[in-house]
């Protein structure tokens, strides 16, 4: 005997309900998730994945709270993968395309390298030093060493000026970190010096010593006593000339921390989202309003120092002992001296 708890007819009824009341909750979570807690790529890109406007994405770089969220989709416009006009069908095929070019150059060197051509057999020795460095305590980075090895090879073989340089691979690893894929990574790479960094790894040094005089005038302008602390003069510029090299890549003790201080430093420094006013001589001023304020977050440590070999520590100490300073106060105060800069020059 089967005991019948609900009638066909009632469950039948009840199905139709339930299936009713789960598209009305599917809509309303719809609804509730474009409104709140993270916002959808919709904010930034029209339907067809072209960019709304450049201001937008301006704004949501510069906002903290959503950044960190969308970097896969702001750097390819801030590294100029991607033009703001190019729909997702215009993408597919640019990565595609750039997939094949990218293995024909690797390619290349890699037959000069299994010829044991001096150069390049000299060449990747040197950049494999390097990369095995760079950024070896992020666990991310154990396993990538040969992509890495491959981009900045691919890089200096196919760029002789300004050519291999130390400190490159720093820049590598954040872009790395955000592409996840070894051919859009080497692209983003070229642009990133073409149009912001070639000239400071350029042998002759005449841009990264005209960034630290610009960073000595500026600074002693705002904290003399700290400059004097430090006696920031032309023989002692070794104190100051990795951070301005690296955009203060290596000042930061948490990875993440690295990745907003450069794409805050890269909005202001690269066209189309650098100040339309901002000259090609100053796009470096707030790396230098970044220094200063990391200076100015660590003055007590600085005036406390006793002697040479004391500031030298504290210069050339490791990242681990930088925790106890605040990204976020740094960078408003970067924000704040860079904001005020520019209204004096009005």
């Amino acid at each position: 005997m089967t005991i019948e708890l609900v009638s066909q007819r009632e469950y039948q009824m009840f199905n139709s309900v339930d299936r009713h009341h789960g598209h009305i909750w599917q809509n309303i979570k719809n609804l509730l998730k474009s409104c709140f807690g993270a916002q959808t790529d919709e904010c930034l890109l029209n339907e067809d994945g072209s960019l709304i406007d450049t201001n937008r994405l301006r704004r949501t770089i510069s906002n903290e709270q959503q950044s960190h969220k969308k970097r896969h989709i702001t750097w390819p416009y801030l590294l100029n993968i991607y033009s703001p006009s190019m729909t997702n069908s215009d993408k597919r095929i640019y990565r595609n395309r750039a997939k094949i070019r990218y293995n024909k150059l690797k390619r290349a060197w890699q037959e000069r390298v299994s010829q044991g051509d001096s150069f390049y057999v000299k060449l990747a020795d040197t950049i494999l030093k390097d990369v095995r460095r760079t950024d070896r305590h992020i666990k991310f980075f154990k396993k990538k060493k040969q992509q890495l090895f491959n981009i900045m090879m691919t890089y200096s073989v196919y760029h002789p000026s300004p050519g291999y340089s130390q400190g490159m691979t720093d820049m590598l690893t954040p872009i790395f970190y955000v592409f996840m894929s070894e051919c859009l990574s080497y692209f983003a790479f070229c642009s990133l010096m073409t149009r912001y960094m070639s000239l400071l790894f350029d042998r002759d040094q005449t841009e990264i010593y005209r960034r630290i005089r610009l960073f000595n005038s500026i600074f002693r302008s705002i904290d003399n006593e700290l400059w004097n602390k430090i006696d920031f003069h032309e023989e002692d510029n070794f104190y100051i000339y990795r951070w301005l090299l690296l955009d203060c890549k290596r000042e930061f003790s948490q990875f993440d921390h690295v990745l907003r201080v450069l794409e805050l430093v890269w909005i202001n420094a690269m066209s189309p989202f650098a100040d339309s006013q901002s000259k090609p001589n100053t796009r470096s001023l707030f790396t230098i309003f970044v220094c200063i304020s990391i200076l100015q977050e660590d003055r007590r440590i600085i005036l406390s120092c006793s002697n040479e070999e004391d500031l030298y520590k504290y210069f050339f100490s490791s990242s681990s002992s930088r925790s106890h300073r605040s990204t976020k106060r740094i960078l408003q105060r970067a924000q704040l001296y860079y904001s005020n800069y520019k209204a004096s020059q009005k």
